[in-house]
């Protein structure tokens, strides 16, 4: 390498810039002896590899010389086998008779030039300046040649092993600095300027440049008039952070929500704008802070997750805080009570068959109620509310497993909030409900046993797998396809393959197949129909044809465009985050899973258009779907992918990999604008969850009766009129009626349902047809709501199986409705005046 000069400027006593070390030893007087400390050699550093600070970088620095002087590179590896001490140091090698008595430099008093450079003769040369007791007995260092002799090119050095030692006598001196290769590090000691005991070092790092010839950036010095910025105090374990500021923010949404469903009980007009501030003011704030970079850890994200769900729980819990009304809550509340009534499982339940085979939640509840005394309402509220913040706890725990990142951990758990039926449906007193905790127990314990192998998990992982069964159907078989998603990934993704991944998915697959041929025989019936009609449906679309039961309930243009944008939002994250983990070649069997998960989701979506039962199906499905494109979306946004990559060296856009799981987190405005960017996109779709999800956008605040509503169609008439049934029928009677007639009569009344009795309430007059549908289905008595005739049915439809769901575009006449006053052999046998029961004759 070339020999360049470098002039040093040597800055105040004061001024502590730059890599400087002070030492006791007074700067030397022009013609005297050098009487401070040899100096060390440095290890070369990086531009990315700076020292927390001057003083503790230079002693590392000097003991990591020390010890490498202590072993020659020709003996490093021989001091264990010879049986000498290593730490004693070895014999200084012969040097030729020429430069065994050196002369002193001219020009430069008290150095000597030796092998490789110039050592001082000063006795005191070999004191450290530290406490250390270990001693250098032969420091090695090298200064410049004299004026008055000719300068000779000293031997040649290993890389970074040569050490120029300057001692300039006054400001301003020029001296010759003389690197080896490329990394060497230079030592400068220069002379204080203002008192005589100080003497500061600077070490100034050689950077090599990049092998392509470009030139390596390294990072511009601290601008010193810029005052520093405190460094952060450790953060303990259990530090909540801003949780309960946050939190405390979140609560005010939850009374926010509460005032709207106040106001929309006596209709009051500003409560439809105050629900969805209150929805904004719970959910925005805890997804800002889990995107920030300045949580305190697991703890805070833990917390804030879980504070989240509990006051979106409440929040379900307000719309019908002293009974059950949604029709399955009523199905399952009769399931209860029966268990409790009669304290036996396994029995028949007129309003849901399946239910009788699947006591998971019914057993839970009825527990709860005899420990506790308290009413099956209130038991099934508790019940459902702790298995709703079980699943999300555990969600928190996998994820976070898998990532090894609490912020990921946090946000996927506030995407997967934004699903369709995670407020109600999720939450609500359903056998779903009671299963998804032990769902995601079972993939917790399965993915633990994949991935640190033994026994521990494998006894939690069958128990939850034969609980989940026990519990849910549908829950079941998503489990099914879960671990065999997960199973497949591995043996294609991990080397070498280990077919033992194929246990679990074939366990569950036993489990749940032996129960549902063995036991509940009659699911599969019950899972039938909606099939058929998605099937007939896809049929009609290719064929052009079409009828009344494929038709879906009309969808607002705002609506759809809200939903359509936070899946567009979706989609571009889970495309960045593919192409990242497909130019990074990522192998981790965990997270493309996810990825194919994900691509179930985009395609589950579109079954929402499938039949009248397209939105509900889409909406179960995402329960499931939802998890792993909730993941991937968390991900690209805590991760920082990049949606639209830089170039690259050679000018490639798409060809160039940025890492998405183990990059620095962008900072700045950077961090700030996607920050904002993510929490207005995960915003977005839960708003868009909220007006397509449950309950319907017309119901979405509790109100007086509503036809076709659900929750608002149950009022103390329907009741009074079902309670009615019980008391005076008897039980197990044959009733038909509107859907939401029918739902209180097989729950508060305990009668057989008749759900396909729409014709007999369309035909303007009663004739054969009519007879002979009351005799093919066993009607013993009919309801009659004369509210049908006053509303148009929320919900497309006034009757289960409704033949013109869809298609209903005036209510019911008087005449309709009145007719059955008139036949002969039918009885009107109650009237509350809006309710109306009659007695058709039939056995």
């Amino acid at each position: 390498m070339a020999i360049g000069r470098i002039r040093v400027r040597h800055p105040g006593s004061t001024d502590r810039g730059g890599r400087r070390m002070l030492t006791p030893y007074p700067s030397p007087e022009p013609g005297e002896p050098v009487s401070g400390p040899p100096l060390r050699p440095a290890a070369p550093t990086t531009s990315t590899q700076q020292p927390r600070s001057p003083d503790a970088a230079e002693a590392q620095l000097m003991a990591d010389q020390r010890a490498k002087d202590r072993r020659p590179p020709g003996n490093a590896g021989q001091a264990g086998e010879t049986g000498e001490d290593p730490t004693l140091e070895p014999p200084a090698p012969e040097r030729p008779v020429a430069e065994a008595d050196p002369a002193p430099v001219a020009g430069k008093p008290g150095i000597e030039q030796v092998e490789g450079g110039n050592r001082p003769t000063n006795p005191q040369a070999e004191v450290q300046g530290e406490d250390s007791p270990e001693r250098d007995p032969d420091p090695q260092v090298e200064g410049e040649p004299t004026s008055a002799e000719p300068e000779q090119a000293p031997e040649t050095a290993g890389p970074g092993e040569d050490t120029v030692v300057i001692t300039p006598r006054s400001a301003g001196d020029t001296v010759v600095i003389t690197p080896r290769a490329a990394g060497d590090t230079v030592v400068i000691p220069m002379a204080s300027v203002a008192a005589p005991t100080d003497v500061v070092t600077a070490v100034i790092p050689v950077v090599p440049g990049r092998r392509d010839g470009r030139r390596t950036e390294v990072t511009p010095p601290p601008d010193r008039a810029r005052r520093p910025r405190p460094a952060r105090a450790p953060r303990e374990p259990l530090d909540l952070g801003h949780a309960p500021a946050v939190l405390t923010i979140s609560a005010l949404g939850v009374l926010m929500v509460a005032l709207a469903y106040a106001g929309g009980r006596v209709s009051t007009g500003n409560a439809q704008f105050a629900y969805w501030l209150g929805q904004v003011v719970v959910f925005t704030p805890v997804v800002v802070r889990l995107l920030s970079r300045r949580m305190a850890g697991v703890a805070e994200s833990f917390v804030l997750v879980m504070g989240l769900a509990l006051h979106q729980y409440l929040l379900k819990w307000m719309y019908s805080p002293d009974q059950f009304r949604f029709p399955d809550e009523l199905q399952h509340w009769l399931a209860t009570t029966i268990i409790v009534q009669s304290g036996e499982l396994f029995r028949p339940n007129p309003a849901l068959p399946p239910a009788e085979h699947f006591p998971g939640l019914a057993e839970l509840g009825a527990a709860t109620a005899d420990l506790t005394g308290l009413p099956v309402t209130a038991a099934g509220v508790i019940v459902a509310g702790i298995a709703h913040l079980v699943f999300v706890g555990l969600l928190f725990a996998v994820v976070l497993r898998a990532s090894n990142s609490p912020a990921v951990a946090g946000v996927a758990c506030a995407i997967y909030a934004t699903a369709l039926h995670y407020l109600f449906f999720n939450s609500m007193f359903l056998y779903q409900t009671a299963a998804l905790p032990f769902f995601m127990l079972t993939i917790w314990a399965v993915r633990r046993w994949r991935v640190e192998g033994g026994r521990t998990f494998v006894v939690p992982a069958v128990a939850a797998m034969a609980l989940t069964t026990v519990s849910h159907h549908v829950t079941a078989l998503a489990l099914v396809a879960t671990l065999l998603l997960f199973a497949i990934a591995e043996l294609v993704l991990d080397r070498p393959r280990r077919w033992s991944a194929l246990a679990m998915p074939a366990v569950a697959a036993a489990v749940v197949a032996a129960w549902i041929l063995l036991v509940a025989t009659d699911v599969l019936g019950y899972l039938e129909e909606p099939v058929n009609q998605v099937r007939r449906t896809v049929s009609q679309l290719f064929s052009g044809g079409g009828d009344a039961a494929s038709t879906t309930a009309p969808v607002s243009i705002g609506q759809l465009a809200v939903q359509g944008a936070g899946l567009l939002g979706l989609l571009v994250l889970y495309l960045a985050v593919t192409r990242d983990m497909v130019h990074r070649r990522d192998r981790d069997w965990w997270r493309w899973a996810a990825v194919a998960g994900g691509l179930v989701f985009f395609a589950g979506n579109g079954v929402r258009f499938l039949g009248q039962n397209g939105p509900e199906i889409a909406g179960r499905l995402s329960t499931f779907t939802y998890l792993p494109i909730s993941i991937v979306a968390a991900i690209g946004l805590v991760r920082g992918v990049q949606l639209i990559p830089a170039r690259d060296a050679d000018g490639h856009r798409w060809r160039a990999a940025a890492p998405a799981i183990d990059v620095v987190l962008p900072g700045g405005w950077n961090l700030y604008s996607r920050v904002a960017a993510g929490s207005a996109m995960i915003t977005l779709l839960m708003i868009g969850a909220r007006a397509g999800g449950w309950p319907p956008i017309a119901s979405i605040l509790p109100g007086p009766y509503l036809a076709g509503g659900y929750e608002r169609s149950v009022d103390a008439y329907g009741v009074a009129a079902a309670d009615w049934q019980r008391t005076t029928l008897g039980r197990d009677n044959r009733v038909g009626g509107d859907a939401t007639s029918v739902s209180l009569a097989s729950t508060y009344g305990r009668q057989d349902p008749v759900r396909e009795v729409g014709e007999l309430y369309y035909a303007d007059t009663w004739g054969l047809a009519q007879d002979d549908l009351v005799q093919r289905l066993h009607v013993q008595y009919l309801v009659v709501d004369r509210r049908l005739g006053t509303q148009l049915p929320e919900s497309g439809a006034y009757f289960e199986s409704d033949p013109r769901s869809g298609q209903i575009t005036s209510p019911l006449t008087a005449g309709q409705l009145g007719k059955f006053d008139a036949l002969a052999g039918f009885d009107r046998l109650y009237d509350n005046g809006t309710v109306r029961i009659y007695r058709t004759g039939a056995q």
